[in-house]
């Protein structure tokens, strides 16, 4: 069990460090019903991201090893196309920073695969929803291309490591749980106290929107390199 929770650590730190999910939860958490809105978008996100790792682990698990190996060749190959995806888009967020910053007056362009320098009309329109909308915003922003990536990675961990259902569950838990944990703190802590928060929220924003490109290029790497690794454990 020890192996697998090592195993997803790393991938639900990726989860955790997506900076769209964050922005927009700030931006929801800042708006006149920010505090109900809040919390349907933290369901909406757990759901969607339970949802994606349940799916991707029950996949994995019908995937046979090679008799009497344990290893699975088709799991490797998974692990490192998933791996170089991953690799790959830190590598075009990376070209696209440097060209945005060669083009910028100031020279303070960004480069995220979720946040513009400059908030779109569309997330400043965040700030005007409900508790169902914030739900579907929640439960769709688990659905992109880099998360897909990282709940796949999940899946096939879990699926190779577990020894029984209840493990699987754990397991899934756990990433469920960390991957979530930079949205449920702040909601949780904004439910509580909403008027000491609001500052502290926006200063976060404006740090996640500076910041986001350099941290999300990284993780990226990082992760990309730890699932290329895994998969040459399964040969």
């Amino acid at each position: 069990m020890a192996g697998i929770i090592g195993h997803i650590l790393p991938l639900a730190l990726g989860v955790a460090l997506s900076s769209v999910p964050i922005v927009v939860m700030v931006l929801i958490l800042l708006s006149p019903r920010g505090r109900w809105s809040g919390l349907a978008y933290l369901i909406g996100a757990v759901v969607g991201l339970a949802g994606l790792t349940g799916l991707f682990t029950a996949v994995a698990s019908l995937i046979p090893p090679v008799p009497g190996s344990g290893h699975s060749p088709l799991i490797a190959v998974i692990e490192w196309v998933v791996g170089a995806g991953l690799i790959v888009m830190a590598v075009i967020r990376l070209v696209r920073a440097r060209r945005k910053a060669h083009s910028s007056a100031d020279g303070l362009a960004l480069l995220d695969d979720e946040v513009p320098a400059t908030t779109p009309a569309w997330m400043t329109r965040l700030t005007r929803l409900g508790p169902l909308p914030s739900l579907g915003v929640g439960f769709v922003l688990m659905l992109r291309p880099k998360n897909l990536l990282l709940t796949i990675a999940a899946g096939v961990a879990i699926a190779t490591g577990s020894t029984s259902f209840a493990e699987t569950v754990v397991a899934i838990v756990v990433f469920v749980v960390l991957g979530i944990s930079t949205l449920a703190a702040p909601i949780i802590v904004a439910l509580a106290d909403p008027a000491r928060t609001a500052k502290p929220l926006e200063e976060t924003r404006v740090w996640i929107t500076r910041n986001s490109a350099t941290v999300t290029t990284i993780v990226l790497l990082v992760l990309g390199t730890v699932v290329i690794g895994s998969g040459l454990t399964h040969f």
